[in-house]
């Protein structure tokens, strides 16, 4: 019986308790696996060897049940790729090619083709793939033993990175100045932000719950902005947010979507007597810098804002919040900050 089959299999180990186990290795590598290769032609027979499989005990009449789930980029759902079930077989080791041969049998199978295309429109492995394998008895009505295994694919180009702001720092909230990398042939890029209502809570659940500080919002082809600006409700203080940036590349079937990864920042209320807001953005603008003498200053605690005097080139005093205005307003034009 043929078979069109639909199979994402990557790096994955199963551990079934010892009486039984299934051991999935993945050939070739992935770095060097095209995306069409992981995907079986028409009626199955895939010529390209992806995966093999050991079966132990070996020489029994075994049945196999497997389902392949997808999870995209920004969702936290996963989404069923397809299913089959083998009729009885001897289990033995064996590879992908041989699924639905007379040796190893199909019974049934089933697949989505509407998230196979989504897949092939996005050409590389795009988000969270898991393989769930279920090992039967000859007639497939008692469970021997099951195990999944997940592997990631978050950002398959691995180009686009959050610059700022950085993971776990604090920030004041009148200014949030998001910035990335640039990603070539990109048209536009979108921002999705999100409270995290606790540190248990996952960055990419928190990314996807409730009502977004941002959801998907497009901020055209520009590699920086203020996340006040484009907030869709209002940012509460001292709450932890967490942000994404994606960039659309145009191209056949759609193009393709590229994510960054998710950044978890704090931030800080204003009306806390003892947080200094202007040192905390003077912090946050000296980190941007590619070395700061003047940060590792401040950080080791060697230097006291408040008990510095700080004069323009006409000789007036300049206040610290001046001097932060200042910096924020022309930070592209600021090649270093040095100790005289």
């Amino acid at each position: 019986m043929k078979l069109k089959f639909f199979l994402l299999f990557f790096i994955c180990s199963l551990k079934i308790f010892p009486q039984n186990s299934i051991n999935i290795l993945v050939f070739p590598a992935i770095s060097s696996t095209s995306f069409s290769a992981l995907i079986p032609s028409n009626e199955l027979q895939n010529n390209v060897r992806i995966f093999c499989v050991d079966v132990s005990p070996q020489g029994i009449p075994v049945v196999i049940k497997g389902t392949f789930e997808w999870k995209k980029v920004g969702s936290n759902v996963f989404l069923e790729l397809g299913n089959f079930e083998t009729n009885q077989f001897i289990s033995k080791n064996f590879c992908n090619e041989e699924l639905g041969t007379a040796e190893i049998p199909i019974k049934s199978f089933q697949s989505n083709q509407q998230l196979i295309d989504e897949n092939l429109q996005i050409g590389v492995p795009s988000g969270v793939y898991r393989i769930n394998l279920a090992l039967y008895n000859f007639d497939g009505t008692i469970l021997l033993a099951q195990d999944s295994e997940e592997l990631s694919f978050l950002n398959p180009a691995q180009t686009l990175q959050i610059i700022n702001p950085r993971p776990n720092l604090f920030y004041d909230p009148g200014n949030l100045l998001v910035e990335w990398t640039s990603i070539a042939g990109a048209d536009d890029y979108f921002i999705k932000a999100n409270t995290r209502s606790n540190p248990s809570q996952s960055l990419e659940e928190a990314l996807n719950s409730g009502i977004p500080l941002v959801n998907n919002k497009s901020v055209g082809l520009i590699n920086s902005v203020n996340l006040r600006e484009i907030l869709e409700r209002e940012l509460e203080p001292s709450s932890e947010v967490v942000i994404q940036v994606s960039a659309n590349v145009p191209g056949p079937l759609g193009g393709n979507r590229i994510f960054s990864q998710i950044v978890n920042f704090n931030v800080v209320n204003p009306e806390n007597p003892l947080v200094n807001v202007n040192e905390l953005r003077l912090r946050n603008i000296l980190r941007r810098l590619t070395s700061s003498q003047l940060l590792a200053l401040i950080e080791n605690n060697q230097l006291n804002l408040n008990e510095i005097r700080i004069l323009k080139e006409d000789n007036s005093p300049m206040t610290i919040e001046e001097l932060v205005n200042f910096l924020e307003s022309n930070f592209e034009n600021i090649l270093r900050i040095e100790e005289e």
